[in-house]
């Protein structure tokens, strides 16, 4: 089953030259892969780097979006489920993740979805309670990391020196390595 690489068609075609001619955080470490077959879509996942600006953070932007990953959508036909489909699109996502320097990938999974807890943690990621967030190093200080306080987050490691640090904000789980 071949996975495409694609942009998504914008209506102004201007806008999309500008949009590609120059790169920045919100669109060069982007990902989108669709599975198809017979014609058909199958699935999709897509993903880019986190934008992440603070205040004093000694860590630029680019930085933090080129080394932390958003795992944004990942879905399979409901015909096409328990086919390895997901599991096909969710590893060339990662793939390219790495290849392009993220070490971290996470997903932000609403409250309410409690069906995908069991998923992401069968394919081995963390997943926190929600409103919990993942905390990261990020330089000198540790940073949660969850926009939305119904959310609960989903991470995983794709690079062997980012880990849980517990010494880092004692008794909160702390990612450490991802900006060695």
């Amino acid at each position: 089953m071949p996975l495409l690489r694609g942009v998504i068609k914008q209506e102004d075609p201007e806008e999309l030259a500008l949009y590609l001619s120059a790169p920045s955080s919100a669109n060069r470490f982007a990902a989108g892969l669709v599975a198809q077959g017979n014609g058909q879509v199958l699935g999709v996942a897509a993903g880019a780097g986190i934008s992440l600006a603070l205040p004093g953070l000694q860590v630029s932007e680019e930085e933090i979006t080129r080394r932390i990953a958003l795992l944004d959508v990942i879905a399979v036909h409901e015909d096409h489920r328990r086919r390895g489909i997901g599991a096909l699109l969710r590893d060339a996502v990662l793939g390219h993740f790495r290849e392009v320097g993220h070490r971290l990938v996470m997903a932000k999974l609403a409250a309410g979805r409690r069906d995908l807890v069991p998923i992401y943690s069968a394919w081995g990621w963390n997943v926190g309670h929600p409103h919990a967030g993942v905390g990261v190093a990020l330089g000198p200080d540790p940073v949660v990391l969850a926009e939305e306080p119904a959310t609960r987050v989903a991470w995983t490691a794709i690079d062997p020196q980012v880990h849980q640090d517990l010494t880092l904000v004692p008794g909160t789980p702390v990612v450490a390595g991802v900006f060695d």
